[in-house]
């Protein structure tokens, strides 16, 4: 085996070890992003759970007669008051689970806020954007926000749309329609 070919040799080696270094951290920054991806989708759709739940809820007064429960207390694009009396003793709790619930969206901070009247607390972080549209009976669409108190009890259904972005990851918007159940 001469020089020459022994530097050949080595060569080749070096070019395929250059090859597999770079398949293998592509495929690794690659998987990084889908793990992103995947922790930012997850926690939006715990949040946009969350919040369906609840705002699903408002209004409910199984109290007989009925307390006459104020579904939607405020409600404009980023920030929506309900209340609901779950357990149908007349009075709206505070304490967890709590039947009086504002969620907000701060677009400076980039964080929407659950308050169950005790204080806000984080629901979902690195947040772009969330919109709240407001439709009636007939789907038609209320727009003039914030709600009057007419509006408000004209409530139908809520359109809850969140953009969340995380560090090398794309934005993800998940959008859904709430549909009131005391409605």
């Amino acid at each position: 085996m001469s020089l020459i070919e022994l530097l050949i040799v080595t060569l080749v080696l070096g070019i395929v070890m250059l090859v597999v270094t770079l398949i293998l951290t592509s495929s690794s920054h690659a998987q990084a992003k889908t793990a992103a991806r995947a922790s930012i989708q997850g926690a939006c759709r715990e949040a946009m759970s969350l919040m369906s739940t609840e705002l699903r809820q408002a209004g409910a007064d199984p109290k007989n007669p009925p307390a006459g429960v104020t579904a939607i207390v405020y409600g404009d694009s980023v920030t929506i008051h309900v209340r609901s009396d779950l357990n149908g003793d007349g009075v709206i709790e505070t304490a967890e689970p709590s039947e009086d619930v504002t969620y907000s969206f701060n677009p400076t901070t980039q964080v929407i806020t659950r308050d169950p009247g005790s204080g806000p607390s984080t629901v979902l972080a690195n947040v772009s954007n969330m919109r709240l549209s407001y439709f009636d009976s007939s789907n038609n669409p209320l727009a003039a926000l914030p709600l009057s108190a007419a509006d408000a009890a004209a409530v139908h259904s809520i359109a809850l749309s969140i953009t969340s972005v995380g560090q090398g990851a794309q934005p993800i918007t998940l959008s859904t329609q709430i549909l009131l159940r005391n409605r």
